[in-house]
């Protein structure tokens, strides 16, 4: 088995898989890039190729002579964004009749590489599915397997996020979580936001999580020289003391302890929801032409789920901070390892 990973979200479905399959002994070689490297390292997984952690490598390979030498028999890949190893290592597997397997972490995953053919598509839920078949035709076989940003019944944020924010909440009464995403919709994201906090009431504070491959760019998409994170702090100045940082853990983390969640694309907008946390979509232009344009989606699928509601005008949010129901959150599973090595299998054995 061949896995080929880059981002957070693909690498957060790919690396439990390929673990789970190393476990029942099965051979797996692993080629890493961008941030999904460190996760690796963090796991105690040595992969077979890791690139520098940069959130956009250029990474190349003579595929012919790769596959020749560890001859897999099946190549797993993500669908990262940028793309670059996940897209040509599809291509070149469906040259040389190798079967592969596409694993979604998110919504319309299959959309961004509708050139590469699938032996067999591993998904989110059942929207992430009715989505994928459209994509794919109704030959490819498509399984849920759940999804990575679901918490486990056992799973239990890092102590030094639990501790961070309890620390928090000895000054603010509410907690909230903006996670970013691309770079023009995120933009858009936080005016709506912050004009909209300024009008909510309450002993609030706002934690930002920008996208590691997106906040360290220069802003010339915008026409600005600084780097996004420099212009997306400066765009959160007129909430004062009330932003608040907390960089240990991650966003999932945070969505599940914090009292509100905002976002536009964000996958962590999954785990709040699951965690019986209000979630709000923050719903621009800019995010709906993002939306197309990476997943061919017209509605944020945590509103179509129900889970969130949506801001898409400056005012109080207060009205929008609504727990979503038992039976929406019943809707979210966390990730099978298991099943979607079983799946893998019987794709093989058929």
């Amino acid at each position: 088995m061949l896995v080929v990973s880059k981002d957070n979200g693909d690498t957060k479905m790919l690396l439990p898989i390929a673990r789970e399959s190393m476990r029942v002994g099965h051979e797996v070689n692993i080629l890493a890039e961008g941030v999904g490297v460190a996760h690796y390292s963090a796991a105690g997984i040595v992969p077979f190729f890791t690139d520098a952690p940069n959130p956009d490598p250029k990474s190349s390979f003579n595929w012919d002579a790769l596959f020749r030498y560890l001859n897999p028999q099946v190549v797993l890949i993500g669908f990262p964004g940028p793309d670059n190893l996940s897209h040509t290592a599809g291509l070149a597997a469906n040259q040389k009749g190798i079967p592969v397997v596409g694993v979604e972490d998110y919504w319309g995953g299959v959309e961004r590489n509708p050139e590469v053919k699938y032996n067999l598509v591993l998904t989110i839920d059942d929207y992430a599915k009715q989505i994928a078949r459209q994509s794919v035709g109704p030959r490819v076989p498509i399984s849920i397997i759940g999804n990575h940003a679901i918490p486990g019944a056992d799973y239990h944020s890092p102590d030094s996020v639990a501790e961070g924010m309890k620390k928090i909440r000895e000054r603010f009464d509410e907690v909230f979580i903006f996670g970013g995403g691309g770079e023009l919709h995120t933009t858009a994201e936080l005016k709506l936001l912050v004009a909209s906090l300024e009008k909510t009431p309450g002993n609030w504070c706002l934690i930002p999580r920008y996208h590691p491959n997106v906040k360290k760019k220069t802003a010339t998409a915008i026409g600005d020289s600084r780097t996004f994170e420099e212009v997306w702090n400066k765009m959160l100045l007129p909430l004062g003391d009330r932003v608040v940082r907390l960089d240990v853990g991650n966003s999932d983390d945070m969505a599940m302890l914090c009292d509100g969640y905002f976002s536009g694309l964000g996958s962590s907008m999954s785990t709040a929801i699951a965690s019986g946390k209000p979630t709000v979509a923050v719903l621009t232009d800019a995010t709906v032409l993002a939306l197309r344009r990476e997943s061919k989606l017209d509605t944020v699928p945590a509103v179509y789920l129900g889970g969130a509601q949506v801001l898409s005008k400056v005012g109080n949010v207060r009205p929008l901070l609504i727990k979503p129901s038992k039976a929406i959150q019943q809707k979210l599973q966390p990730l099978n390892p298991a099943l979607a090595i079983q799946e893998i299998e019987d794709m093989l054995l058929f």
